[in-house]
C-alpha cells in the first residue's frame, strides 16, 4: 500500500510538471518567456527521484521560426506500474513586439501551449491533459530574474478544469552559478494536487553550452517525500 502511494504521488506530480510546464526549461519548473534561437536546438537529461520510485527524463527543444519554440519530453518511469511511460508536447511563442524596456527592467512575454500523454501499463497511449500559459520574465537587475506563469490547464480524466499560477526568482551570484526559488498554485488541489515549492541549482559546466542542474521540491500538506533531480542541459546546438 505505501509503494502505491508513493507512485501515486510521483504521479500526480509529474503530471503537473508535463501537462502545465511541459517542461519547463531546467533547473526551472516554472516556464521562462524565452525561445530557443531560430535554427537551433537543446537537450536536457534528468533522474527524478522521490524515496524508491525514479524516472528517467529527456525533452529536447527546437526553435523553428523567429519566437516560435517546439519542445517535447519523455519520461520512464521506475518501476512501470502503473505508467509505463509519460510524454508532452508544448509549443512556445515569444514574440520581439512583447518585448518591453520599462524603467524597472526588461519584460519579455510569451504563451505556451502544451499537451501530456501516459501509457498505462498494458494499454495503449491515452491523452492526460493540455494547458495553456501566459508567461512573463522581468530581469530585475543584473543578477535577479522574476519569472512569472498564469493559465488555465485541463485534467482528461477528471474533465475538470483549473486555474494555475506558477512564480520563480533566479539569482545568478556568479557568472556560472544560478540559483532558484520558486512556488507553483492551482485551484484543484483534489485533482492536481496542492502548492509544490522548488529549490533549483545550475552550474555551467561549460557557459551556454553544457549546463549540471541538482532540483528538490515538494508538495505542500501532502506527507510525500521530496522530489529530487539531478540533470544536464546541452543548450545551442546548430542544425
Amino acid at each position: 500500500m505505501r509503494m502505491t502511494q508513493v507512485l501515486t504521488q510521483v504521479l500526480t506530480l509529474a503530471g503537473l510538471m508535463v501537462a502545465h510546464a511541459a517542461h519547463a526549461g531546467r533547473p526551472l519548473l516554472t516556464d521562462d518567456a524565452g525561445v530557443a534561437d531560430r535554427g537551433t536546438c537543446q537537450v536536457e537529461f534528468w533522474l527524478e527521484r522521490q524515496g524508491p520510485a525514479r524516472s528517467w527524463v529527456v525533452a529536447p527543444a527546437c526553435g523553428v521560426a523567429a519566437g516560435l519554440e517546439l519542445g517535447a519530453d519523455h519520461t520512464s518511469p521506475r518501476p512501470r506500474e502503473p505508467v509505463r511511460a509519460e510524454a508532452g508536447l508544448a509549443l512556445k511563442w515569444v514574440p520581439e513586439a512583447w518585448k518591453l524596456d520599462s524603467p524597472v527592467g526588461e519584460i519579455n512575454a510569451g504563451l505556451k501551449l502544451s499537451g501530456a500523454w501516459q501509457q498505462p501499463t498494458g494499454a495503449s497511449w491515452q491523452a492526460a491533459g493540455s494547458s495553456l500559459m501566459g508567461l512573463i520574465t522581468w530581469k530585475a537587475g543584473e543578477s535577479i530574474t522574476v519569472h512569472t506563469n498564469l493559465g488555465l490547464a485541463r485534467d482528461r480524466s477528471s474533465g475538470q478544469r483549473a486555474s494555475l499560477f506558477n512564480a520563480a526568482v533566479v539569482w545568478t551570484p556568479l557568472e556560472r552559478l544560478l540559483l532558484v526559488a520558486e512556488t507553483q498554485v492551482n485551484n484543484k488541489r483534489e485533482v492536481l494536487g496542492g502548492t509544490v515549492y522548488g529549490l533549483g541549482a545550475r552550474w555551467w559546466l561549460v557557459r551556454d553550452t553544457w549546463g549540471l542542474d541538482l532540483t528538490s521540491s515538494r508538495e505542500s500538506g501532502s506527507g510525500a517525500k521530496a522530489i529530487w533531480t539531478l540533470g544536464l542541459g546541452w543548450y545551442g546546438i546548430g542544425l
